[in-house]
């Protein structure tokens, strides 16, 4: 089992958020909090080409991703600064790079079987609607009210396929389903270092992932990853995610197909490729 650097990413911004579209092109959110500026970027894990890299709205700050859906990135602005309300929708297309239709009297609600649920505040309240997610044509206007859209989004929720992922889970050696083998490996990493927070871990393939916040003194933390393969007991790969940190940051890697996206210092995304080794 190989485990080879595929690619990496930084725009020497923080990196705020990591979403992959259903055509593997990981969307990567970055935000520099002290000039107020948030950039996308977009690349094609199959690649590592950049489809592009630091996109701007005129909006530089108070703007957000709600959803991903056929390649198009439904964007929000926010009632207020500093306030969590969404309103506007911006349709952007990811492989043209261009606005696909903008509007700001809909506030994006979810997407649910090819059809786009929107709001329209009106004096009197609420009213609901069903937009075309390419054109931002009504489809329909709905009569029904808040709680029948909450069950939509919840089926929409329930129906999301997360079977190519592979997500980090605590480690507990007291729990009798980790096997044997993925416990001897962690602990004889661990040794007699203190750690901080959880040793989070996965498993693909034959691979155990896992990371943890070894203490190093002064109130610091430095969190150290590893890849070992379970069945030789090798290392295929180790290193320092964020040294001197102060403070306990869950959720340090993922995995997606054969791809591990793995988040260093909060501003660089590497991309990790496991393939079967050919004899």
């Amino acid at each position: 089992m190989d485990f080879n650097k595929h690619f990496k990413f930084s725009d020497g911004n923080q990196i705020w958020r990591l979403l992959i579209t259903d055509s593997d092109k990981l969307v990567i959110e970055t935000r520099d909090t002290d000039k107020k500026e948030v950039f996308f970027s977009c690349v094609d894990l199959h690649t590592g080409k950049e489809l592009f890299k630091k996109f701007q709205f005129e909006e530089k700050y108070w703007i957000g991703i709600e959803k991903i859906h056929d390649d198009i990135i439904f964007f929000h602005h926010f009632v207020k600064p500093d306030l969590p309300g969404h309103r506007e929708i911006i349709a952007f297309d990811i492989n043209t790079q261009k606005i696909l239709w903008q509007t700001m009297e809909f506030t994006f609600l979810f997407i649910y079987k090819d059809k786009l649920y929107a709001s329209k505040e009106l004096f009197e309240g609420n009213k609901f609607f069903i937009l075309d997610y390419k054109s931002g044509e009504i489809v329909s206007e709905l009569e029904t009210d808040a709680n029948d859209l909450t069950r939509l989004k919840n089926l929409a929720e329930e129906e999301t396929d997360y079977g190519d992922y592979v997500f980090t889970e605590n480690f507990d050696e007291k729990n009798s389903y980790i096997d044997d083998s993925i416990k001897e490996i962690i602990k004889l990493r661990l040794g007699n270092s203190e750690y901080s927070g959880n040793v989070e871990f996965a498993v693909i393939k034959d691979l155990l992932l896992f990371n943890f916040h070894a203490k190093t003194g002064d109130d610091n933390l430095t969190n150290k990853f590893y890849v070992t393969d379970i069945t030789t007991g090798e290392e295929k790969y180790s290193a320092i995610l964020n040294t001197n940190t102060n403070a306990y940051a869950p959720d340090s890697f993922f995995c997606y197909k054969n791809w591990v996206i793995v988040l260093i210092e909060k501003r660089e995304v590497v991309i990790f490729e496991i393939k079967l080794q050919k004899y």
